[in-house]
């Protein structure tokens, strides 16, 4: 019962999860920005190539004059572009009120305020009216006008031209209103061969996304500025319904059809900033134009200079005035590139992504968290299939409110399971911990018994360097022997030769020559054991003749006191190998020292040591050779264990091999082995080159 009870909660979180979600403006934003990484993911393949934009940017205001022209300028830039045969001329500009610039109404104005009169006899009648003039070169050519509502303003009667007209089946869909519109005089109207809106309004994230393509006036509708100036050229525009799949309805066009959602709204698809053909209107009118850059093309007339007109910001982060908008949806409709978004997916999608997600709690309770990870990853896959083909027949499902809230889900799921998990587990990781503490206890016990053995391991080690630097000190004494018996003799000589009178400068030289000698030799002698005892642990390359020599030269009064010959044969070239000098050299004098020592215990007549250091293709090898006896065959296979010596009575520690083993086969990656040969042991060291 309190299973079930516990279960239904999660089923109910759920909903009101879900419900969150679906009342949140949070999953409408996420959900524009799945959009806009698709269209620049996979941005249109076609570039604007039917429209030309004329702008009244900062170049023709600095030459012409502040906007609004009179409207004279205008007329003569509609007339030159007129000449250049275009396909449509487009204003994006609303002639709403007369030209208070024009010589008939300047004329007026100083008569009724400062009671003047002004001529213009002398300017033609044609010329007198600016709006005249604009109005016969719109009648001459192939003008588009915009409209536009603002509430701050008194509705004006608008006359539709006869391309554009009401239809019944906009009846069934939901269109934005234009109460009250703003028109431009009846004079200009109704000779334009079209009107539409320029109306155009970014989303809740404040990016333009999309546009109306038809808005509501009254009991007419009116096109916006693109369609407008299509239907100028190519009439025949109707909708007509469509599955609520596709869309509310589907706008045809000259036989060219798109889908749009229930408010008549389609999704634009914007080109790069620089791909649109651009001209200054001051080049319009300086004629440093070629016509045929505007022949047969739609050719829109905005402001693009800052401050003149309204500015959208697009989801790239650039920002762009109303005429390139409507540029944008000429382009669309010719390129086939308009898109919708419809309405039912966004309820669909929900709805599958709450029955994915009780299917992921379903598996969650079961504990079963390869099948999660499964389902969800399918899902995605199947959700991203069906974006890619859907935006490739230019709808956009609303993938967002799929994705998201499940992607949502999932984490707090899973949250919230890891910590039911360790609740349920928490009893097994405090028996756990018990028997940890237990084996602790356990382990201290053995560490304990392990500390006192490597203590003892440690205090042999010691008595064996102690032992190994009381030889050291005894080949030193061997090595100073000489030198001192020699000093000696040179003192007492001096006193003799002064007692007869022969101390002279070159006796004085002499003299001090030898001495210098020997002093010279002990102190080698000394720097050589520091070298020994230094504690230089570092692995580098070395040269394998130079520290067999060092140890000689250490050990040689040893040696020579003790009557053993010393035959050694190096190297012709440098052996180089990987490893610590003065360990290796440390290996070398424990070799000599077990061989001296079996020779003195076995008082072999005519004691010999033979060195031969050589190599054999990628490796060096050093062999020490000497006529002691050998080794018992019982124990020569254990004398490179720790601890075993044959010497316990001479106060032998064990170790030494046994650490002359691990620093040849562990530091220096080679290896030690030993052989009875004739009438002694052979010791040989393999050692890998170096290049």
């Amino acid at each position: 019962m309190r299973r079930r009870l516990f279960i239904s909660g999660l089923f109910i979180l759920t909903t009101l999860f879900y419900l969150l979600w679906w009342l949140s403006p949070l999953l409408t934003y996420m959900d524009y920005k799945f959009y806009d990484r698709l269209s620049h993911t996979f941005p249109s393949a076609h570039s604007p190539e039917h429209t030309v934009i004329v702008e009244i940017d900062d170049k023709s205001l600095k030459a012409l004059g502040q906007w609004p022209w009179p409207r004279i300028i205008t007329a003569k830039l509609i007339e030159k572009i007129a000449d250049a045969n275009p396909s449509a001329i487009v204003l994006d500009m609303v002639f709403s009120e007369p030209d208070r610039t024009s010589p008939s109404t300047l004329r007026s104005f100083y008569k009724t305020v400062l009671d003047l009169n002004m001529s213009i006899s002398g300017l033609p009648e044609s010329l007198q009216d600016n709006d005249a003039v604009l109005s016969d070169v719109i009648a001459r050519s192939p003008i588009i006008l915009p409209v536009f509502s603002n509430t701050d303003t008194q509705s004006s009667v608008c006359i539709l031209p006869n391309s554009v007209t009401y239809t019944p089946t906009l009846q069934k869909i939901d269109l934005y209103d234009l109460d009250p519109l703003v028109c431009n005089l009846p004079y200009f109207q109704q000779r334009s061969r079209g009107i539409g809106h320029i109306h155009a309004a970014a989303d809740e994230d404040g990016i333009l996304r999309r546009l109306s393509l038809v808005m509501r006036h009254q009991d007419l509708w009116i096109p916006t500025l693109g369609i407008a100036a299509i239907a100028s050229v190519k009439p025949g525009v109707h909708f007509t319904p469509t599955s609520s799949l596709f869309g509310t309805m589907q706008l045809s066009i000259n036989s060219q059809n798109f889908l749009v959602d229930r408010h008549a709204e389609a999704l634009l698809a914007f080109y790069p900033h620089d791909s649109y053909e651009k001209i200054s209107a001051y080049d319009i009118l300086n004629a440093t134009v070629k016509p045929d850059r505007l022949k047969g093309k739609y050719v829109l007339i905005g402001s693009t200079a800052n401050g003149l007109d309204s500015t959208y910001t697009m989801s790239d982060g650039s920002i762009r005035s109303g005429v390139f908008i409507h540029a944008t949806a000429i382009e669309n409709i010719l390129n086939g590139d308009l898109a919708v978004q419809p309405s039912l997916y966004r309820v669909i999608h929900i709805l599958v992504s709450f029955i994915v997600a009780l299917a992921l709690l379903i598996q969650m309770i079961r504990k079963r968290y390869m099948s999660v990870v499964w389902i969800f990853l399918a899902t995605l896959s199947i959700a991203a299939a069906f974006t890619a083909l859907s935006w490739h027949y230019h709808l956009y499902p609303s993938i967002g409110y799929f994705i998201v809230p499940l992607s949502a889900y999932l984490f707090i799921l899973a949250m919230f399971m890891f910590f039911i998990d360790y609740r349920d587990k928490k009893i097994f990781i405090e028996e756990i911990q018990r028997a940890e503490r237990q084996k602790k206890q356990l382990e201290s016990a053995l560490n304990q018994s392990e500390l006192e053995i490597e203590y003892q391991k440690a205090m042999v080690l010691q008595q064996s360097k102690l032992a190994a630097m009381g030889e050291m000190i005894d080949n030193i004494a061997h090595q100073w022997r000489q030198p001192l018996n020699l000093l000696g003799t040179i003192v007492q000589h001096a006193e003799f030769a002064f007692a007869k009178g022969k101390v002279d400068g070159a006796y004085m030289h002499q003299m001090s020559t030898e001495s210098m000698e020997q002093i010279l030799f002990m102190s080698q002698t000394i720097e050589d054991f520091r070298n020994f005892v230094k504690p230089d642990r570092k692995s580098i390359p070395f040269d394998l003749n130079l520290p067999i020599q060092e140890a000689l030269q250490l050990l040689n009064g040893m040696l020579k006191s003790n009557g053993i010959t010393v035959n050694a044969e190096y190297s012709d070239t440098e052996l180089m190998v990987m490893g610590s000098p003065s360990e290796f050299k440390q290996v070398i004098i424990n070799l000599l020292q077990n061989a001296k020592d079996a020779l003195m215990e076995n008082n072999r007549m005519n004691p010999q040591l033979h060195i031969n250091v050589s190599a054999k293709g990628e490796n060096a090898i050093v062999t020490i050779l000497d006529n002691g006896g050998g080794i018992p065959s019982a124990v020569i296979e254990r004398i490179f264990e720790p601890y075993f010596t044959t010497k316990q009575e001479n106060g032998g520690s064990g170790i030494g091999l046994y650490i002359s083993n691990a620093i040849i086969r562990t530091k220096m990656g080679g290896e030690i082995s030993v052989i009875n040969v004739e009438d002694g042991a052979l010791f040989a060291i393999l050692l890998p080159l170096i290049s």
